[in-house]
Formats: structure tokens, sequence, C-alpha cells
């Protein structure tokens, strides 16, 4: 197919306005506005974005295998193992816990209060550190912050372990 040479400039000037638009995207335009600089930097531009999917491809297949991996191995393991796992906890926590299960929700002047804590830093230690380990839930309420047993975590699939007094 032979192009007359109003349908090249016409072409060239489809590819002139390409280039802006891309380069107004972040791409860098050709100091020469020539027609063989631009269908280079086409080119270029072309291969950047061609190993930059190719790369991301790569990720998410490496990515996909480790999920699998994981899912295989997780069905492995609780085939193998009881759904019940044993966390030894102290006295305390285990008070602590007994307690929101009580009440629902705590907030720290609550269990301070139920500890006979002079302050309410110890308080929010405790509470923070249940959270932390999935035991509690932590809900913000106006300038209080308060702490429920996680249904859907650590505590409902987890055998609490006091060690004896």
């Amino acid at each position: 197919m032979v192009l007359e040479r109003d349908q090249m400039e016409a072409e060239i000037l489809k590819l002139k306005e390409e280039v802006k638009e891309l380069s107004q995207k972040g791409g860098r335009l050709p100091e020469d506005s020539s027609a063989s600089a631009l269908i280079k930097y086409l080119v270029e531009e072309r291969e950047r974005t061609n190993r930059a999917l190719s790369s991301l491809i790569e990720k998410i297949g490496r990515l996909e295998q480790q999920l699998h991996a994981q899912e295989v191995h997780g069905t492995e393991i609780n085939n193998s193992v009881s759904a019940m796992a044993e966390l030894p906890i102290s006295n305390l926590e285990g008070n602590i816990l007994n307690l929101v299960k009580e009440k629902g929700m705590v907030c720290a002047d609550d269990l301070r209060s139920f500890m006979n804590y002079n302050g309410r830093n110890a308080a929010c230690a405790r509470l923070s550190k249940l959270h932390r380990e999935g035991f509690l839930q932590k809900f913000q309420l106006g300038h209080r912050v308060y702490y429920k047993i996680d249904d859907a975590g650590k505590a409902t699939n987890t055998l609490i372990i006091s060690p004896p007094q």
C-alpha cells in the first residue's frame, strides 16, 4: 500500500498529536520533531511499557503461586491439627477477658476501677496488648476507646490457658 504525500503528512501530524498527548501525560518528547524521531520515541515508549507490563505479569504470577501454596498448606494444616489452638495467658489477662465478656464493652476507666489502678495508663496498656494479640476489637466512640471480644478473631478459635495459681 503506497501512501500519497498528503496522506503521509496527515499521518505524521496524527503521530505528532499522539506524541504530544503522551508527553503531557509524563513521557519525554524528543527535541527533534522529525517523523523518524517521533517514530523512534513511540517504539521506545512501547518497549518500556511492554517491559513494565511483563514485570507486573511476572509478579502477579509469583503472588498467585504463593497464594495457591498457602491455600494448599492451610488446608493440610487445618486437616492435621485441631481447629482449637492453645495460647497461654496470665490470670490477670483472663480476668480482663472475663470482664469484657460480662460487660460486653469496656473502656480503660472501667478496667481501672475493676483492677483498682490509680491511673488509666496501665489499663490502656493491658487493653491495647489484648487488642494487638487479636482477642479484642477496638472502637473509638467520642473521646473514649472501647474494647469488646473479637467475635471473628483469635478469641473464638483459641483455648485460653491460665497458669496455675
